[in-house]
């Protein structure tokens, strides 16, 4: 045998006790062993009919790599809404040659786990028709015609045939295994006339509770009126009253006996399929209650029942606090930086054994850096993993620990360290919707019972809600930003417009008055831009303002600001300049147009006027005016200077 067995445990969901008992008989036979890592991959909103939310959820088994599993389990029944990702797991596996163990169906190729059902369901059957004298019996199914609904039907009909009843396909009610589509058909079956029979057998325990509520609201009486009958053993039917006849499915020894099938197969070198599946059968059994007139021990039932549900509603009442302080600190960040710093305050709280938050690559950028316009500001929408991951945030050693690197196809670090005894981890998806983050891998400390994986998958949710909401922060606030900032620029140069030049304004009035700073408005205007207009075109005249521009904007400090004023009027701004200086940057103004228009290699020349003004007292963006029309008058004088040199001339 290898030193060490690695188990991928693959639920399409893992919400329902169902799926909870098989895990608890997982966990508890690789407790027995120190060899064994056992993964559990599950989505949890599963078969919602919307195709990018399903295949964000599925995502999370592209993480199964089977160069790394030794064996993969699968529980068809769980995955009937989505058979073809079921397919497509069991031929990877095959493919890798590594075996597939199917729990409670039957799969062709694989090695068959699987539970006796036949011997309890008949049981109930003729319980109720020898014992409580019931002859008219509904048959409640799943769904009508799919070949792992027929088995409980074949039962049902070869019982009632061995009694003498004639099978009516009219009594047959399709509630899709759930109590919502149960009670809808049953309501439609009486509103049409149909007569009460005398019980009712329900092909699983959620139908049977969604027949006995659609029962009760019309009045009707348990078992006085009618009798019910289910199957599963689901603890809900237990708690009903009365309790609910039902067959006692060994769900947990299904997970037990799978375990040790595995084992079986490396430790022994038992492959024989039907050695295996003969070796591990199990046998249901039925449980007589209230529901079809039995009086059992139900007052122990219930007290043992009730004791574990008071610690749920426990754990439920923390968390939903905790998860509503959570949700509200993380929505409320304003960074990505800063959501990460939260949760992981929130993660330690938790005290989980161990929990990886394991981002995509690309989510782990600071996507909410200052860019102005937006060009690395990425916001992948995909329902794919990504090849390079980061665990975010760990909680391990009850500590908070450093981000790690990995290639996805490691699945988790954690994994593959040298360990003195068995680990279990539940790998979840971390999306919103159709936008998949990475995914969730926590140590599973107790068993994964279906309370406890309902507020584990609660968490998640929450969290990646929270995400997407800071993504959605962030992305509007970028956007708002890039608004203003073409709302304050002006389109041709990308320099301040009006508008702009005085939001700048607003913003460093209080340094330049509490510093007592001198300030500079210099103005510059493009000479003969009519002309130019008129004799090269609209094109020539934008060019020539873009090299006004560029030569203004040169020249200015880090710290000044440059505006275009109006048509071919532009403005500088600049903070701590005297007259000297101001010559000064006139007259670089002046050389780097000239240089400009010499590589403009134009038949025309790029030449400006322009003025400057001087204030010591700056207090007020309303002496802006009075400064622009100093500026402006000494431009002008520039201007008629150069008309009257042109006409001596």
């Amino acid at each position: 045998m290898k030193k060490r067995i690695n188990i991928a445990v693959a639920f399409s969901g893992i919400n329902d006790e169902y799926q909870g008992k098989m895990c608890w008989g997982i966990s508890e036979k690789v407790k027995e062993f120190d060899n064994i890592t056992v993964a559990y991959f599950a989505p949890f909103n599963t078969a919602l009919g919307i195709k990018e939310l399903d295949s964000a959820e599925n995502a999370i088994f592209s993480l199964i790599n089977f160069d790394f599993f030794d064996a993969l389990i699968v529980v068809p029944g769980n995955f009937s809404s989505n058979l073809p990702l079921l397919e497509g797991l069991v031929k990877r596996a095959s493919d890798k040659g590594v075996p597939v163990f199917s729990m409670d169906t039957e799969l062709e190729g694989c090695v068959n786990i699987l539970i006796d059902n036949a011997p309890a369901i008949r049981n109930i059957i003729d319980h109720i028709i020898e014992v409580h004298g019931a002859r008219d019996i509904i048959y409640v199914g799943g769904v009508k015609g799919k070949p792992y609904c027929e088995d409980k039907l074949s039962q049902f009909k070869a019982s009632l045939a061995a009694h003498g009843i004639e099978f009516d396909e009219n009594h047959c009610l399709w509630g899709e295994f759930y109590d919502i589509a149960a009670r809808r058909e049953l309501s439609k079956y009486l509103d049409e006339g149909g007569a009460l029979p005398d019980a009712f057998f329900c092909a699983n325990d959620a139908m049977a509770l969604g027949i006995c509520y659609e029962l009760e609201e019309r009045g009707y009486k348990i078992p006085d009126d009618v009798m019910i009958t289910g199957f599963d053993g689901f603890m809900a039917n237990l708690v009903h009253d009365p309790p609910i006849t039902t067959v006692e499915v060994p769900y947990k020894d299904l997970g037990y006996n799978t375990v040790a099938a595995i084992i079986d197969y490396f430790e022994n070198n038992n492959t024989d399929a039907e050695y295996l599946k003969n070796k591990y059968y199990i046998k249901a059994k039925p449980s007589f209650f209230g529901s079809c007139g039995c009086v059992g021990d139900d007052r122990v039932v219930r007290n043992s029942i009730t004791k574990r549900l008071s610690g749920d509603s426990y754990r439920k009442n923390y968390m939903n606090s905790y998860l509503i302080r959570m949700s509200t600190v993380l929505s409320s960040c304003d960074s990505i930086t800063e959501y990460f710093e939260a949760l992981k305050k929130y993660v330690d709280e938790m005290k989980v054994k161990s929990v990886y938050f394991c981002y995509s690559e690309e989510y782990t950028k600071q996507y909410d850096k200052d860019d102005a316009f937006l060009v690395d500001y990425t916001i992948p929408v995909k329902t794919e993993i990504s090849d390079k991951i980061c665990a975010q945030i760990i909680r391990y050693n009850e500590k908070i620990q450093e981000p790690i690197y990995f290639n996805k196809s490691d699945i988790l670090p954690a994994l593959h360290v040298s360990n003195e005894r068995s680990i279990e981890f539940l790998f979840t998806p971390l999306h919103f919707l159709s936008r998949t983050f990475g995914y969730v891998a926590c140590e599973v400390k107790g068993d994964l019972q279906s309370s406890n994986s309902a507020l584990f998958n609660l968490w998640v949710n929450y969290i990646a809600i929270a995400h997407d909401n800071v993504r959605e922060k962030i992305k509007s606030a970028r956007y708002t930003a890039v608004l203003e900032e073409l709302y304050n620029r002006d389109f041709l140069t990308k320099l301040l417009n009006r508008r702009g030049l005085f939001a700048k304004l607003d913003g460093v009035l209080e340094e330049i008055k509490a510093k007592r700073l001198p300030v500079m408005v210099f103005i510059a205007d493009l000479d003969d831009m009519k002309g130019i207009n008129d004799t090269y075109g609209h094109s020539a005249g934008d060019a020539a303002l873009l090299i006004i521009s560029e030569s203004l904007d040169e020249v200015c400090d880090p710290r000044d600001f440059v505006c275009r004023y109006g048509g071919d009027e532009f403005i500088a701004f600049g903070i701590g300049y005297d007259n000297s200086r101001a010559e000064d940057f006139g007259e670089r103004f002046e050389r780097a147009v000239k240089i400009r228009s010499d590589r403009n290699g134009a038949s025309y020349d790029v030449k400006a006027s322009y003025g400057f003004s001087i204030c010591n007292d700056f207090s007020k963006v309303e002496d802006f005016d009075g400064l622009v029309s100093k500026a402006d008058k000494k431009m002008y004088q520039q201007k008629d200077m150069i008309k009257r040199r042109r006409h001596s001339s």
